[in-house]
């Protein structure tokens, strides 16, 4: 039995036969195998990316307010944090308003440029205050020392 084996062996001079550099049709197909799978994941990257750009919110600052004005009634900022805060979110939003912002002032109405308004909000599995935070009582200002 080993006399077999060894006759194996001793018949593969140097290199043996069949390796990748003997046959560059395997090498051609790996790389292109492993180019087309590497397109493939930017390309689902790129779609990916441009989902979620499309997804962001427009609201344009109404529901930073709305949060800010909640924590205000729940005192968990000051009359004058909330100016300060305000004042941050209207200076950006006015910002890109301005820059590409209609004319005249006008305000922009939730009304499609047909004449039709949009779609109301589907109603989702959960109820809407399923996320919220249970209300807190207000914490009395605390007395200077």
């Amino acid at each position: 039995m080993s006399s077999s084996l060894l006759a194996l062996f001793a018949q593969q001079p140097g290199r043996p036969a069949g390796t990748p550099w003997d046959r560059p049709e395997l090498l051609y197909a790996t790389l292109a195998i492993a180019g087309a799978l590497l397109a493939g994941g930017f390309a689902i990257y790129l779609v990916d990316r441009w989902r979620k750009a499309g997804a962001l919110p427009t609201d344009g600052g109404v529901a930073e307010l709305t949060g800010f004005r909640g924590m205000l009634a729940r005192g968990e900022i000051t009359e004058d944090e909330y100016n300060r805060l305000r004042s941050k979110v209207a200076s950006r939003v006015k910002a890109p308003a301005a820059a590409g912002g209609t004319a005249g002032g006008e305000t922009t109405s939730p009304v499609a440029a047909d004449g039709t308004a949009p779609p109301p909000p589907v109603p989702g599995p959960l109820p809407d205050d399923y996320f919220d935070d249970p209300p807190q009582p207000p914490t009395p200002p605390a007395q200077p020392n």
